[in-house]
């Protein structure tokens, strides 16, 4: 799972080059939720705030040891994730916001692991339950919509969901990614630990709970409903998959991939597609700009890796380079063309709405 945290680093980084950085006070900014900071004395107040959440974990850490370790580091790390969160909605900081989802997120993979480890259960449950409190972060971005003063927090969250869903499936409609779900299947089910399989069912039951309010309130839509449940139970399946060889000879180096390879590739390479294709078309149905040109940087790196990863074994290089050249030059023609067709549209109709 350690792929996933720099995919998160570089998404984060991908969202503050493409926000728009607007000048001026916040109430005459239209997108002034793109700033993670409303003014100098906010930013420099959060920092402190961001400081002081680092320092607790630490306090907490240091007492701990020397009262001789009575609990273990991830309940310290579960604690401090939550007094975060608790002074996020207090005093409105994003900047703790990020650090205390991804402390929780990093306390559950962390107690996952313990609550496996000694059973021989599958550790697909593991990844299954990441990809699942990543839907719940999406779901719950679009409920933080529906209150202004939440406008930024919902960022957050959503930027968050996407880069954990968009890197889980796109490493795993790789090679590699398809040999790594199926040392994850090896093992016994994961009914053998009664504290992975409730979480499981708590995230599963959270997704389809706030999802339905969601859309009750208009503030997901219908396509975008579909889609969180087919992903829900595209992940919630890997969990209790069997066992699977997804290549001819059992292994990854030299061997071609098996029945199930190919089945399951198939599998995640349409699920990508359609992810970044849908992100796309929510960004233009919703007059979001950011959600289209992070769906166009995400599927145009897409094509790049998957051109590189098809053809780079089966033409001469020569010919392969060219052959790059040419095809991302229409590429990145064509989706530079849709995206100021879409981009367009989106401006003329906000300013007749405004009008």
């Amino acid at each position: 799972m350690n792929f996933l945290i720099p995919l998160i680093i570089i998404g984060l980084i991908v969202f503050l080059i493409i926000r728009r950085r607007k000048k001026g006070h916040p109430s005459q900014d239209k997108e002034w939720y793109f700033r993670f900071a409303l003014s100098k004395e906010d930013a420099v107040s959060q920092l402190f705030l961001l400081l002081s959440f680092f320092f607790l974990g630490v306090t907490l850490l240091s007492f701990n040891r020397d009262l001789g370790d009575p609990f273990s580091w991830r309940i310290i790390l579960f604690i401090t994730s939550v007094i975060g969160l608790v002074s996020t909605y207090s005093f409105k900081t994003i900047y703790t916001l990020v650090f205390s989802l991804i402390g929780f997120t990093g306390w559950w993979v962390a107690q996952a692991t313990e609550w496996l480890q000694s059973k021989d259960i599958k550790t697909s449950a593991i990844f299954a339950g990441l990809t699942l409190i990543a839907l719940l972060f999406y779901v719950l971005g679009h409920l933080h919509e529906k209150e202004i003063k939440f406008k930024r927090f919902a960022l957050v969250f959503l930027v968050l969901g996407i880069i954990v869903i968009t890197g889980v499936l796109f490493f795993f409609s790789t090679k590699s990614g398809l040999d790594v779900l199926g040392s994850m299947t090896e093992g016994k089910p994961i009914f053998g630990s009664w504290q992975i399989t409730l979480s499981l069912f708590i995230f599963m039951a959270s997704i389809v709970g706030v999802t339905l309010y969601s859309v009750g309130k208009r503030l997901i839509l219908h396509f975008e409903l579909i889609a969180v449940f087919v992903f829900t139970a595209l992940f919630g399946l890997i969990a209790l998959l069997p066992e699977q060889n997804m290549f001819v000879h059992g292994i990854y180096s030299g061997s071609e991939l098996s029945g199930k390879g190919v089945f399951w590739s198939l599998i995640f390479n349409l699920a990508i597609f359609l992810e970044l294709f849908g992100l796309i078309f929510s960004g233009y149905l919703r007059k979001e700009v950011w959600f289209i040109n992070l769906g166009a940087f995400f599927l145009f790196l897409l094509i790049i890796v998957k051109y590189f990863d098809w053809f780079f074994t089966f033409l001469d290089k020569s010919i392969f380079f060219i052959g790059a050249g040419i095809l991302l030059f229409i590429v990145g023609w064509f989706m530079e063309k849709g995206r100021r067709y879409i981009l367009k549209g989106v401006k003329s109709e906000s300013q007749q709405i405004s009008q």
